[in-house]
């Protein structure tokens, strides 16, 4: 999954503010995968600066906005599946 917006400093007007961010995360320290659902205005959204070329160990390795909910599960052969609802 590409991210959707890379290295975008600012966006237009009403173009992500009615959608829910979705961030993925690798957790150096256990392995795991974290996936960060953000869908109101509680909590501001830290995209990783990808102009320096340096992306912190904790930050978002990718990330999407969508209008749709999104549901995930992993499949039998280990792949994660995104599926809209």
């Amino acid at each position: 999954m590409a991210n959707s917006i890379e290295g975008a400093d600012s966006f237009p007007e009403g173009d992500i503010g009615n959608k829910t961010f979705y961030g993925f995360r690798l957790n150096p320290d256990n392995g795991g995968l974290d996936v960060e659902l953000i869908d109101d205005d509680s909590q501001a959204v830290e995209l990783p600066n990808l102009q320096d070329g340096i992306i912190d160990k904790y930050a978002y390795k990718h990330w999407v906005w969508s209008q749709n909910s999104l549901q995930f599960q992993w499949s039998s052969n280990g792949h994660l599946q995104v599926k809209i609802v």
